[in-house]
This record gives C-alpha cells, structure tokens and sequence, in this order.
C-alpha cells in the first residue's frame, strides 16, 4: 500500500495538522513519512525524518521493547498498543511520551504499513497514578486506532461474541447508507442477512488470528439501508482482549459483473471443504518461500501428511461425515504449527504444511511430534469415536530440493515410504537425516519420562581455595543415567530440555534434591556447608519463582544464607526490568547470586551495578590459555581486578594445571575447581571422597547450572 494511497484526501488533513505527531513506517520501523507535530517533538524538518527507523527518536534502554512491540504488530494483524516512551530530542532533551501504534492493513487484512502516534505527557499529569495514566493511554490509544481506520479504503466492522455490531468506520457508514450509531448493539445479519456465522462454534483463535489459516473470505450479500443488495466477501480477523473476543470484519464491495469471476478466483486458490489453501496457492507460496530462503541463506521444510485408512471412513460413514472429519484435521493441523506457518489441503486426505526459517533440519521433528500427538485424540464422527493417524514425509531446502517440484515430489515419495512402514509415523527424504530426526524423537520421548523414573543424577566436583588445600565448595553437574545408553553427556540432552519446555521441572527437582542432600551432610559434620545451584533464563523468569524458591527451602530446611544461585548473562538480557525484580527478591530471602561465565557473552559493568552479584565466575576459556596466552593473562588481570574494587567474590573454573593454579593464587583469586584438583563424582563417591580430604573447615556445596 503506497503512501499516497494510505494518506488519502480526508486522512491527510488529519496527519497535516494534528495536534500530537503521527509517523507513517514500514514493517522494519523506517519511516515513510511523518506530520509537522512529530516533526517539532524531535526537533527535526519533516522531510530529515523520512527514511530513519523511528528507535532512532527512542531512549537507548528502551530500544529494545519498542522494537518488540513494532515486531508484534506485525505478527498479529490489528493489534494495538499504548505505552509511555522516553523520546529523544535533537538537543538531546529526553520527553516522556505517550506511543500508541496500529497496522495499516491492505484490502486482505495483512498488515502492511504501521502507523504510530506520538503525544508528550504534560508536567502535570507524570506525577499522576499510574492507574489514571493508564486510563488516559487507553483512551488516546482507542481514538488514534479508530481514526486509522476511519481512513482506510473499504468498509470495516467490529462485532461481538453475540455477533452484534459495536463499530463501523466511515467507509462502512457510506457503503451500506447507515450512520453507526444507528447499527450499534443491532446484530450482524441486518447488514448481511444471509451470512452463516457461528463465532460461538470457533474452539480456538487461531481460525482467525492465524495467517496459516488465512480464512477464505464469506461470499454473501450486503443489504444497503435502501434495501439494494451488493454482494461481498467478508473477512474475519480475532481481536485479543482480556475479557472478551471481538472481531473484525473487513469488507470488499463487489461489482455483480465481477461477482463470479471473484468466486471463481476463490474456487481456484482454496480448498471448498476446509477453507484451507488448496494446491495451487500452497506451490505459489512455497516458491515465495524458496526465493526467501535463498537470499537469506535459511533451509526451509515441506511436510506432506496423507491421513491413513481414511477411504474406510467414508466408506463406513458417508462423504459427508468424511468432509466434517477433514474440517477437524485441518483444525488440528493448525493448533500445532505456528502462525508462519502455511497449510494447505492437496486434495482427497492429503494436506501439506510449509514451515520458513528453519534453522536445523533435524529441529523439523519435533514440529512432527506435535502433529502426531495433535492426531492421539479420537475424532467424533456421527457422535462416535474414531482414531485416525497420519503418514508424514519430509523433504528440506536446499538438502532434498531447489525449487517446488523436486521438494513436493521429494515430500510425497518420504510420506509414501511412511505409510510402506504401517503408517503413524514420518520419514525424511534423505535417509540419513530420517535417522537422526528419529533418534532425536526418541529421546524427546525418553527425557519426558526420565524425571519420573528418576533417571537424572548428580555428580558433584570439589573446588577448593587459593592454596589449593583447602575444599571450599562443591558444585554439581546433571546427569541422565540412561537404562540402556547409560550416561549420556549434558551438551546432548539440556539444550532439548529448554526446547521442549521442561527445563524448569527438571532445574525443579535439581533444587530440591541438591538442597535435601546438604542439608543431610550439614547433620553429618559439615554444619556450616553451602550450596549453590545454577538455574536457567527460563525457570528464573517464571513469576512464581520467588515463591517456589522459598517453598524448596522450607521444605528441605536448608538456611536461605546457606545457598547460592548460579545464573547466566542471558538472565540479565532478557527483560532486564524483571530480571531485576525477580533478584531482587531472591537477595531479599538471603540467598547469594554468582554471574557464570563472566566475559564471553554481553558482560557490561552495568550489570555489576544494577544487579545484586556476590560472585563472578572466570569462564575455562580464558583459564586455559594462562599463564601463556597475552590476552587470557590481561581479561583474567581485568576481572579480578574489577571484582576486588567491587568487593565480589572470583572463582577460576577449568583448573587442570599447576602452572594456571600458581598464576591465579598470585594474583589472588579465591576459589578454583577443576581436574587439577578433582574430577566431577556421584554423591556416593563424594562422602567419601569429604571424609578423606576434611581439613577442619567445612566445604561449600555448589550446585550449578549443567555443565559438561
């Protein structure tokens, strides 16, 4: 949509002398074009503006939320947004502003341009609650919404879960001869009479809210105030409210000489019987797809899925049973893949499903674990249960495929190969990858069952003090004792536990155990023994972690004093505010927190200072090349350095030789670990081995986050 097209006659009054500013971007926040009004918040002339991403006006901390709320605009067709924003001036004069933003759709609905509103908060009303602010955004943010599409080419509607009118814009208002309040609470059938449309019958969003289920448009007749019928195709998009679902409809008006050339173009790109896309828009979109990935160098996967014995059901129970069962597959396929994600019916039980920005091919099996989980439950057919499984065959760009037809036919020859095997299951095109996809399945399946059938154990590896005699702590390492492969390595199995989500249930049980097991050492002679568990990104941003925490304690009995916690960089990147909260607390129940791996990642000496860090950890990246390597000596120099002006605590990890431990006493580090002085031991192993090596002070436990 140009922006001449967007900025019509009557809107462009509007953006023209608008008291607040309005910034015209496309979907990477580059603006197009912005008001005068904008113009002076930042102090720039209107035609400097254009073609600079608009995080340039906004404050460096608060960059990174603006262009996540730019991104999810885009993602979720019709959604808005209101939030207070420190702009930046041309003077370097910092304003707090109120920014409301909101796709501009083009006539399908997608979002194509994005236009955001910009009004200074005054003096006065910053001093206000925020439960007042808020009102005010909410307001604002519902008045600029509305005024975009009031300025949009085509007729669009807002209805109800009662399908009743709640607001038209002005095209609507001219296009069907009423003005709104005259069809406001009045149900939807007084301007589409003949429209058959149940949102009570939607069991899920995504048959709205999901461009992998682009709903096809309705093809009805409007009825003008006049009593004139025009016929019209209708599409519906879900809003997202907190305590309601609403809708919006977009109208294209239809000329009768074009009605059935618009009908038969329908008929030629989706499926009649699932409204899904059909095999001619799929392979359209799939060569969009291959052009994409090409220049971005990204592989891509087609999946081809032929519903097994499905020639019985209709033989059994009619054709028309049979086409209600394919609307529920195609149902089910969608409330599995991601709202990128393309599917399409092929024809009679086949459907295909495209997935982009795939980064490892072997990763495509676990979105196949889903769909044939998706298919575990019975469909109802003529108020029975039936259970169908489906034959899946893959093929991945560039590996099995340059262009649509050799990833189709590549696609349909592993589904075929699958449904050989019995059906129920998958294959990829190229053997070997099949192999690993499998392999990987099996162990998404095993890790699953491990944590209750207690397969995950500890290891533990002492670290000791400067002179290298004394053990000061010990920290644990996750195991997972497999019954048949046995001990499996941690860099094969933690990163499947993050991506499968139970990352958090495992670093749970990790807790929990760790902390019963000191605690039972602390009644047997180390009274004074400490614990220090790492926790991942994941499970520290879970809200009730605070609280979890503190139950663990209690339940154990452990001294919160008596343990510390063991995070990553990546804890304090992601959502830095809450990041902050959620430490917070955790220092407020008296437990300590180490920063690990300090160095390699986004180490930012404002981290030290916003965050409450008793301890940093030396990364065995930069211990392995001391005393030797120029640059591993100076970081070392640098973060002890740091951590002794700061008054933090330093641990060296991956001590293996006498020449690093000599180096790290000298330049008084306070605790090191590492094969140098023991390796990593099952608890059985380490009683033992604290019983041998007790030299009258007591070791600190330290459980931390799964390493190798």
């Amino acid at each position: 949509m140009a922006e001449e097209e967007i900025l019509n006659l009557p809107f462009r009054y509007f953006f023209n002398n608008a008291a607040f500013g309005i910034a015209l971007a496309d979907q990477e926040g580059v603006i197009l074009t912005a008001n005068p009004a904008f113009a002076r918040l930042v102090g720039e002339h209107p035609q400097d503006i254009s073609g600079r991403n608009f995080l340039r006006f906004i404050s460096t901390e608060k960059k990174g939320d603006v262009r996540d709320i730019l991104v999810g605009l885009v993602d979720s067709p019709f959604q808005k947004f209101h939030a207070e924003f420190p702009l930046i001036h041309k003077n370097g004069q910092i304003r707090l502003v109120l920014l409301a933003g909101t796709t501009i759709p083009d006539t399908t609905g997608k979002p194509r341009n994005i236009m955001l509103s910009v009004a200074e908060i005054p003096t006065g009303m910053i001093s206000q609650d925020n439960q007042m602010r808020a009102a005010v955004a909410e307001e604002y943010s519902e008045l600029q919404y509305r005024k975009v599409l009031d300025s949009v080419p085509y007729p669009v509607l807002f209805v109800n879960d009662q399908q009743r009118i709640t607001w038209i814009n002005k095209h609507a208002e001219l296009s069907f001869g009423y003005v709104m309040l005259e069809l406001l609470g009045r149900p939807l059938a007084v301007l589409f009479p003949e429209l058959s449309w149940e949102p009570d019958a939607v069991k899920d969003d995504r048959e709205f809210t999901s461009p992998v289920s682009e709903k096809p448009p309705y093809a009805v007749y409007a009825m003008h105030k006049n009593g004139v019928r025009h016929p019209v195709m209708l599409d519906f998009m879900n809003i997202d409210n907190a305590n309601r679902r609403d809708w919006v409809i977009n109208v294209q008006i239809l000329s009768e000489t074009n009605a059935r050339e618009d009908a038969s173009s329908y008929i030629s790109w989706y499926d009649p019987v699932t409204r899904l896309y059909n095999r001619v828009l799929f392979q359209e979109r799939l060569g969009h797809a291959i052009t994409r990935a090409e220049r971005e160098e990204k592989k891509l996967g087609v999946l081809v899925l032929d519903i097994d014995r499905f020639k019985q059901l209709n033989d059994s129970y009619g054709y028309e049973a049979g086409n209600q069962s394919l609307k529920e597959i195609g149902d089910r396929i969608i409330s599995c893949m991601r709202k990128s994600d393309t599917i399409a019916r092929l024809g009679s039980d086949q459907f295909a499903i495209l997935l982009e920005g795939v980064d490892q091919a072997e990763r495509i099996s676990t979105v196949v674990q889903k769909l044939i989980d998706g298919f575990s439950n019975p469909f109802s057919v003529q108020n029975e249960d039936v259970y169908l499984t489906a034959s899946i065959g893959l093929s991945v760009y560039p590996v099995d495929g340059l262009d649509v037809e050799n990833l189709m036919k590549n696609a349909e020859s592993a589904m075929l190969l699958s449904k050989k095997e019995g059906g129920n299951g998958f294959h990829f095109y190229t053997r070997e990858m099949s192999a690993r996809a499998k392999e990987r399945m099996q162990i998404d399946r095993e890790l699953h069952h491990a944590l209750n059938r207690e397969e995950f154990v500890l290891h533990y590896q002492p670290m000791l003090d400067a002179s290298g005699k004394k053990t000061i702590a010990l920290e644990a390492l996750l195991r997972w004792n497999h019954p048949d492969k046995g001990l499996i390595p941690p860099l094969t199995f933690i990163p499947l536990l993050e991506e499968l989500g139970l990352i958090v249930q495992v670093g749970n049980w990790i807790l929990r155990t760790a902390c019963r097991h000191i605690k039972s050492l602390q009644g047997n002679g180390y009274g004074q023994l400490r614990l220090a568990v790492n926790v991942s990104a994941r499970q520290i941003s879970q809200h009730d972690f605070s609280d979890n925490l503190k139950k663990i304690l209690q339940e154990t009995g452990l001294d919160p004093k008596a343990l510390e916690l063991e995070i990553t960089e990546s804890v304090l990147i992601q959502n830095a505010d809450k990041s902050e909260k959620i430490l917070e607390s955790v220092a407020e129940l008296g437990v300590s927190i180490a920063l690990d791996d300090f160095g390699t990642g986004y180490s930012s000496l404002a981290y030290l200072k916003r965050f409450p860090i008793h301890t940093l950890k030396i990364d065995r990246n930069f211990v392995k090349g001391l005393p030797d390597k120029r640059d591993d000596v100076a970081i070392t120099d640098a973060i002890l350095a740091l951590a002794r002006s700061l008054g933090i605590k330093v641990v060296a990890e991956g001590v293996e030789t006498e020449e690093q431990h000599a180096f790290l006493r000298n330049h008084h580090c306070h605790q090191m670990q590492g094969f140098l002085f023991a390796r990593p031991m099952p608890s059985e192993e380490l009683d033992r081995w604290l019983v041998a090596n007790r030299s009258g002070r007591t070791p600190h436990v330290h459980l931390p986050r799964h390493k190798p």
